[in-house]
């Protein structure tokens, strides 16, 4: 026996297509946040490696990271891909609240905020 679909109207046609659409974004944020976080770590680890460098065993503060990327020491490299894999979510949740904001739905935007407020909070925190 199967299931009866509700009826679909129109502007739940398109308020799915919109939710589609916030999906795919947020996708294409955490796909290549990813992608290139994980690229940029590989290569800061063949750095390591092929040069004899070491690992600092605490990540940098963001002026020494900028200052070991321009000397072109794997450390810098890989204290990059780390900020980039922990700020991918970040944004990505940034994206989700504005497209919730886009379609003006108050009460997911809100839910939505609060989450990124924690998640920069949490950041914030772990660099103290």
């Amino acid at each position: 026996m199967t299931t009866p679909t509700p009826p679909t109207t129109p502007d739940l046609a398109q308020r799915q297509a919109g939710v589609a659409s916030l999906h795919q974004r947020v996708i294409t944020v955490l796909t290549w946040g990813w992608r290139i976080g994980a690229g940029l770590l590989v290569l800061g680890l063949a750095l390591t490696l092929v040069r004899g460098e070491q690992l600092p065993d605490q990540a940098l503060l963001p002026n020494a990271i900028l200052a070991d990327l321009l000397a072109g020491r794997a450390a810098g490299v890989v204290d990059l891909a780390i900020i980039l894999l922990i700020a991918t979510p970040v944004v990505a949740t940034a994206v989700v609240a504005l497209g919730f904001w886009q379609r003006h739905e108050k009460r997911y935007t809100a839910i939505t905020l609060l989450v990124l407020l924690v998640l920069i909070l949490s950041v914030v925190v772990s660099l103290r």
